[in-house]
């Protein structure tokens, strides 16, 4: 057999495969929490890296008591738009904490149209929640100026910016 450069290149990549890590997902979740931003970011990179195996447990850990943790984890599950992440993340948008109702819905826009009708689901479901309210109005309001809304959706983002939504916004 001849070891062309090519050959050569296949056997270095494939050698170095069986050498990587097998990095723990609970673990690197943990480390969203880290004092030190630097581990911080690592972590969210190496579950960025993880991708769609790591998104259950990401979806999982959306319910920690610590919000710095629940914000790590929208911003990794923004990168990866995983759509089965999408109902975990319309609840984060009733979060008690701000900045993670405006990374949820960060990455909700991200997700740009499959989003769409499990908010409108959610909305038609808790309309008396207010947070829900503002961040569907958010996400509605930056879907319609990027121009991906239809009639109807536009509908419900102009009741949604009127003074009582609960009661104008449409079914």
């Amino acid at each position: 057999m001849i070891n062309n450069p090519i050959t050569l290149c296949i056997n270095n990549i494939a050698d170095g495969i069986n050498d990587m890590p097998n990095y723990d997902i609970p673990s690197l979740i943990e480390q969203l929490g880290d004092l030190e931003g630097f581990m911080r970011v690592h972590s969210r990179k190496m579950l960025i890296d993880i991708g769609k195996p790591a998104v259950p447990e990401l979806i999982n850990t959306l319910s920690n008591d610590i919000s710095q943790i629940r914000w790590q984890v929208i911003k990794v599950l923004e990168s990866l738009r995983e759509a089965s992440a999408i109902p975990a993340l319309i609840e984060r948008l009733k979060d008690n904490n701000a900045g993670v109702r405006w990374a949820a819905s960060e990455a909700l826009i991200a997700l740009h149209q499959e989003a769409i009708p499990v908010l409108l689901k959610a909305l038609k479901g808790d309309i008396e929640s207010l947070w829900l309210r503002q961040g569907a109005h958010r996400i509605l309001r930056v879907m319609k100026e990027a121009g991906r809304l239809n009639q109807m959706e536009v509908k419900v983002l102009s009741a949604l910016e009127d003074s009582n939504p609960s009661i104008t916004v449409p079914v």
